[in-house]
């Protein structure tokens, strides 16, 4: 009896022993939550929570939205999503209930080329700011207030990063509580006075994800409760804590953070600052990561060759962050739940996305001192329809476009349940005035080289009605000093008076017929003028002007001619001019065109009269990273009458190339024109190109010379960049009139005047 007792328990001990390893072998394969045998008894409840941890790194973030496709695919339910920096941008998107392809397609419709330009594009810039182009060396400025002179507080005021912000959360910006979302959420900040973590929970999604990504001395800080909020990778770059905090039982965490640098590449201050950096945020980090656990999963995708600026490259990271979690597939596998059960986890999740929001009401909150009913006729979104987004995006780009803002975003608030529009037009605090500074060089073999230091004061409103005040001086080789007001006279300022009036300076030779250098002289004109006009959709400018100068010719080097030195000018002008050029040093689209008669008269204060009629169109076109430029000039005075200071002055890189600046002069001036170049590397910050020019004209005295036997062939080959100085060019350039010349200019080659 008591061997069968003991055969008995044996017997027990292996059919316990057995269940056990079966069990085991379960729970290995799939949590005991995901069977399919549970279906019709799963309780999402009762489940572990899973949190997703998305670290930032810039540009490397992309690799976030590859991960969460693996996880969708995997049919894993995320309760808590927390995010830093660009992991805040993509995470917020998904918790707003975005699925990754959405995020993707949202992230390919951004040019993130112009996400780093602190100006509107020239297409939606108003036709004074357009102008300004051609005035400027550089867009550099500084701010002037009663407080004494201010610097941006970043490189960059970020409006273009926070338009395209608005454009992808904009279906969430109803909810300001981030708990109410389609997945709860938090998005990481560091205020830079203390250098705590900041944990954002509420308000505007939006706003939330720009404090986060606010990279120090690259975007101004986001001011939030009295806060000044940066990157939060300097505070928490990997914040499991805060995931934890909110009830995550078990978390993936997917960190993009940039590798540390190895010795070999820390040869510039430059890559020991990026390491220095680097070193502080993954302290933080590490610590964050040794309190994970054998059941959390981590994922590090690769593509060390793809920085933190890589933003071109979005689809390459994407892919890494698909592949790095391709890598952990069996450990995510663990986590994810049978069709029916995430059918049930996705039914309970609340829908807040709202993709075609149907606004009821409009209202501007406007801090610039433009009147706001000219800023309401600028947004064209119609009450009672669903949101245009793209057409207001193109609305605010107008409005910025007028230069009086830091910033132009926009929100939605649930008001008595209307959706309303709300516009957001923050003026510039650091630069109510400003100063822009330049410096123009040209350096010719022949004459040696000539500098100018520009200082340009401007005030954009004296008065509400948008009125401007500017002055400029220049001192070096060429100086002026100009005042100059201007005052739309309607609320779409389509009319306009202007008034200026100076002194200005410019440099010219004169050679021999062997093209060797004789006289270096300079036309000192004092002016005033008096003008007013109509603008066509912002591009087209139609203006009429009354004009008097006088002025004096210096000879700098050589003997002092025989003829008067001294002139008057007077007389009228009136001008047609289109501008649509995308950019007015390396155009790669868009169009120029300029027509203009300007008599000068006797009655009007003018030595004798004369008519002069000036005509040129230019446009560009772009394949890739290859553009051709046009451009064609006709000048002419119409009785061949026009005196020494009023002779159409030509030559220099790009304009008869191989001459020298202003080399030649004639009563009558043709130029045909076209120029190839390459757009070289993808440094956004620092567009470079490489091309040549080919060239043909010439300037004349007498119509009877006008012949294509009597014109030059020009061309050039350069290099250029768009520097923060402004256009810096490296040229040679020859002629068939065995002239040529190396040149070195930094600074507009183009004028209008």
């Amino acid at each position: 009896m008591q061997s069968g007792i003991c055969i008995y328990r044996q017997y027990k001990l292996t059919t316990l022993a057995t269940l056990l390893v079966v069990l085991l072998s379960c729970s290995r394969a799939a949590p005991v939550w995901a069977s399919e045998a549970t279906d019709s008894v799963f309780n999402n409840t009762l489940r572990p929570k899973i949190a997703l941890v998305l670290s930032g790194g810039g540009a490397r973030g992309f690799a976030h939205i590859g991960v969460l496709k693996k996880i969708e695919e995997l049919r894993i339910p995320i309760d808590i999503v927390v995010g830093t920096s660009m992991g805040s941008i993509v995470g917020g998107l998904y918790a707003i209930g975005l699925s990754p392809d959405e995020i993707e397609n949202g992230v390919r419709s951004i040019d993130w080329e112009q996400v780093f330009n602190d100006f509107a594009k020239r297409d939606f810039r108003s036709f004074r700011r357009k102008t300004d182009d051609y005035l400027f060396t550089s867009a550099n400025r500084v701010g002037v207030s009663r407080d004494g002179v201010k610097l941006s507080p970043g490189l960059i005021e970020g409006q273009q990063i926070e338009l395209a912000l608005d454009r992808l959360a904009y279906p969430g910006f109803h909810i300001t509580d981030f708990d109410e979302l389609h997945i709860p959420f938090r998005a990481i900040a560091t205020d830079i006075e203390t250098g705590d973590a900041i944990v954002l929970g509420e308000g505007n999604l939006a706003k939330a994800m720009r404090a986060s990504m606010s990279i120090p001395a690259a975007l101004p800080p986001v001011k939030h409760e009295g806060k000044l909020l940066v990157d939060g990778g300097i505070g928490n770059n990997i914040p499991i804590d805060v995931a934890r905090d909110m009830g995550a039982d078990i978390f993936i965490v997917v960190d993009v953070s940039a590798p540390l640098a190895d010795q070999e590449d820390l040869e510039s201050s430059i890559g020991i600052t990026s390491q220095l950096t680097t070193i502080l945020t993954r302290r933080v980090a590490d610590q964050q990561l040794q309190s994970l656990t054998d059941g959390d999963v981590v994922i590090v995708p690769g593509r060390e060759d793809l920085g933190s600026s890589s933003f071109l490259e979005y689809a390459q990271l994407i892919q890494a962050g698909l592949e790095a979690a391709e890598e952990k597939h069996q450990q995510l596998q663990t986590l994810s739940l049978t069709a029916g059960q995430y059918r049930i986890y996705k039914s309970g999740l609340p829908v807040v996305a709202r993709r075609k929001p149907v606004i009821d009401f409009i209202e501007i909150k406007n801090q610039t001192r433009l009147q706001d009913d000219i800023l309401a006729l600028i947004i064209s979104q119609t009450i009672g329809e669903p949101l245009d987004v793209l057409q207001l995006e193109r609305d605010l780009q107008v409005i910025y476009g007028l230069d009086l803002s830091s910033s132009v975003v926009y929100g939605l608030e649930e008001r008595d349940g209307k959706t309303g529009l709300i516009v957001y037009i923050r003026k510039r605090e650091w630069a109510p005035t400003y100063l822009n500074l330049g410096f123009t060089l040209r350096s010719e073999f022949e004459v040696g080289s000539t500098a100018t230091i520009d200082l340009v004061y401007t005030n954009p409103t004296i008065n509400s009605l948008g009125g401007e005040f500017r002055a400029t001086v220049a001192g070096g080789s060429e100086p002026r000093l100009m005042l100059d007001v201007y005052q739309p006279l309607d609320k779409r300022f389509n009319y306009f008076v202007t008034g200026d009036a100076g002194f200005v300076s410019y440099i010219f030779p004169i050679t021999d017929n062997s093209n060797n250098v004789d006289l270096l002289q300079r036309f000192e004109r004092s002016f005033v003028s008096l003008a007013a006009g109509r603008i066509f959709r912002q591009n087209t400018e139609l203006r009429l002007s009354l004009f008097r100068a006088d002025g004096h010719t210096e000879t700098l080097v050589g003997l002092q001619p025989a003829t008067d030195p001294d002139f008057d000018e007077g007389g009228y002008k009136i001008r047609l001019l289109h501008d649509t050029l995308d950019n007015v040093d390396f155009p790669r689209s868009g169009a120029h065109g300029r027509l203009e008669w300007s008599a000068n008269r006797e009655d009007l204060g003018a030595d004798f009269d004369y008519d002069q009629v000036r005509f040129s169109l230019a446009g560009a076109g772009t394949w890739r990273r290859y553009t051709v430029f046009g451009r064609s000039i006709i000048e002419t005075t119409l009785d061949e009458n026009a005196p020494n200071n009023a002779l159409f002055r030509h030559g220099g890189f790009l304009n008869l190339s191989g001459f020298l600046n202003r080399q030649l002069a004639g009563q009558h001036f043709g130029l045909l024109e076209a120029a190839f170049y390459r757009r070289l590397g993808n440094i956004t910050l620092l567009p470079m190109y490489a091309g040549f020019s080919l060239e043909t004209g010439n300037v004349w005295d007498d119509r009877d010379q006008i012949s294509v036997d009597n014109t030059v062939l020009a061309g050039s080959v350069f290099v250029g960049a768009n520097t923060i100085l402004g256009p810096l060019y490296v040229a040679c350039g020859l002629n068939d009139a065995d002239s040529s010349t190396i040149y070195l200019y930094l600074g507009r080659q183009w004028s209008i005047d």
